[in-house]
Order: C-alpha cells, then structure tokens, then sequence
C-alpha cells in the first residue's frame, strides 16, 4: 500500500478527514458523544496528531499531548484505513495498529469513519494525489 512521505501530508489528508467530520454537524455530534481524545502516532514519517472529538479540533506535532487512547500505525495501514482498505479490528489483532487506551471507544469510532472514505478518496483525487490512492 501507499504511504505518506512528509508528516505535513499526514496532517493535510488524516488531520483534514476529522476537520471534514467536524463540520458535519450530524458526525461531529456522533463523535462529541464518544467523548474521546484521541491521539494518532504515524511512522514513517513520523507524526503525531491529537483529535479533540469534543471540542471539535486536531492538532499536528502533538507528540507530548495527553490523550485518553493512542494509537500507532504505519501511515501505509492509516491511508489505507481511510479508504476503506484496512480493517480497523483485524489490524489491531495483527499488531500493525497498536492502542494504549479504551478500545471499546475506539472501535465506537470507526462505523462512524465508513462515511468518510469516499471524502478520503475524493480528496486525494482532487489533489492529484493518484499516488496515495490504494489499488
């Protein structure tokens, strides 16, 4: 699968799919209810981001940020969960993504984040961005 290349496209593409939910006033609500702060841990490149789901914000360079759950991946498994290619549950159980934290909250997340992949996909296309998309 394809991955990022700078953390900037991390911030741009996965920290700009929770932007997109968040100005979606029926999905912001949903996620408002889960209560979490979440913070994503990207590798290669490495990049952290922290997803207030209350207060509706993302924030980039979050690597000392407090959060109730974290979890790590490749950005290789995180593009290809937002386009619908990973299964969030089957990775966890494989150990390609790894959570410290409530994943009971988690799993809460991703029915949520279905809505999103073809934003995801759309967005890549639209940027030109062919390269990210996964086959």
């Amino acid at each position: 699968m394809p991955a990022f290349s700078k953390p900037e496209e991390i911030y741009q593409y996965i920290g700009g799919i929770f932007e997109t939910a968040f100005a979606d006033a029926d999905l912001a609500a949903k996620l408002a209810g889960t209560g979490l702060v979440l913070k994503m841990v990207c590798t290669n490149p490495e990049s952290a981001l922290l997803i207030d789901t209350q207060n509706r914000r993302v924030v980039g360079d979050a690597f000392d940020a407090p959060a109730d759950a974290t979890m790590t991946m490749d950005s290789e498994v995180a593009n290809g969960y937002w386009q619908g290619k990973v299964n969030l549950t089957f990775a966890m159980a494989r150990g390609k993504v790894k959570v410290d934290g409530p994943v009971s909250k988690l799993i809460k997340l991703a029915p949520l984040s279905k809505r999103l992949f073809p934003v995801y996909v759309e967005k890549l296309r639209a940027d030109g961005r062919e390269d990210l998309i996964v086959g």
